[in-house]
């Protein structure tokens, strides 16, 4: 059995948001990609593949705004509802779902993420993690990280900033260089500064789930070593009583963290990914179907990476299954979702 812990999926309720704007914005190239909301096809996607099933996630476009009012609050309530639904009728081929959040209000996030865990079943929530305009680390997103270790459910962290988005760098619009590179900075340098912040000495149980291996942190993971050798030279002159709050070195927070495989045919990252976390740390994760083609080409590509990078058949078996059974308690009995109409 493979369980793919990150792929995305456009409720019916998105696709009609999007559609009511007229082709303007990101909703003009997620509709598109008709195996984010066509069922039928993405159900002959996952069959293609066999013992293979899918943990559904929200697309972060549709419900990041600055902006969260009563219509955006309706529209993240609806589609986790017909999320669980979906997940309900065909059990073989999708093994759960994660619950959206209208992030930029925490109070609103945090109701509808223990709604969506306690009485509609999500294995956790998606948090869309933008490092300048939505600092998770900041004190008014504690209570969120609180009440999801309470629900001992998963927080997965995604990348969302765009071109359009207040603060993106000009530099990175050409190339779709946003996306590619800004989105694994934004991902490491939102997780260093949650750890940093102290959020496994307060929350130790918390199931953090960083999204494309973890961005750049096991690449530069010999740089985070030097972080505490280096405190004098900070020229704001807090990093050494930073440190002295911590309970443990920068670099052991880090292993701390959980992640995904999706790097896309890049056999030799996900061997680095798996060193750096350790096996029983990483999980399958493909991203489809953002490839173009319904997912038929990271799927493939991302289960080839696996079993190129990892020898130990036992380990390989952790990343592709045991992990999530462990970790997301995946098939142990959690909530039947409640059906809406």
């Amino acid at each position: 059995m493979k369980i793919d812990i990150w792929t995305h999926m456009l409720s019916p309720s998105y696709v009609r948001h999007l559609e009511g704007a007229a082709g303007r914005g990101p909703g003009a190239f997620l509709l598109t990609q008709r195996a984010l909301y066509d069922v039928d096809l993405r159900r002959s996607v996952i069959d293609a593949y066999r013992g293979y099933r899918q943990v559904l996630a929200p697309v972060p476009a549709p419900h990041v705004s600055a902006d969260v009012g009563p219509g955006l609050v309706e529209l993240v309530r609806r589609n986790n509802e017909e999320l669980a639904e979906l997940v309900a009728r065909y059990p073989e081929q999708f093994a759960g779902w994660i619950a959206a959040t209208p992030l930029a209000d925490p109070d609103a996030a945090i109701e509808e993420a223990v709604r969506g865990v306690r009485e509609l079943g999500a294995l956790g929530v998606q948090l869309e993690e933008d490092a300048i305009n939505l600092p998770l680390h900041e004190e008014r997103y504690e209570p969120l990280f609180a009440a999801v270790e309470q629900l001992d459910a998963g927080i997965w962290l995604h990348p969302c900033r765009a071109p359009a988005t207040p603060g993106s760098p000009p530099e990175l619009a050409p190339f779709l260089l946003w996306q590619v590179v800004g989105w694994t900075f934004d991902t490491t340098i939102t997780v260093c500064r949650l750890m940093f912040a102290g959020i496994y000495d307060r929350y130790p149980r918390l199931k953090l789930i960083a999204h494309h291996g973890g961005g750049l942190i096991p690449h530069l993971s010999g740089r985070f070593e030097l972080i505490p050798h280096a405190a004098k030279l900070d020229p704001t002159g807090s990093l050494e009583a930073d440190l002295a709050r911590l309970q443990k070195p920068p670099s052991e927070y880090l292993k701390m963290l959980y992640v995904d495989t999706a790097m896309f045919g890049a056999e030799h990252a996900v061997g680095c990914v798996v060193e750096f976390f350790g096996p029983d740390r990483v999980m399958f994760g493909s991203d489809a179907p953002f490839d173009t083609k319904s997912g038929a080409y990271f799927i493939p590509s991302t289960i080839s990476d696996i079993e190129g990078a990892v020898a130990d058949e036992s380990e390989r078996a952790m990343i592709f299954q045991g992990n999530a059974e462990r970790i997301l308690r995946i098939g142990s009995g959690r909530v039947t979702p409640v059906t809406h109409t």
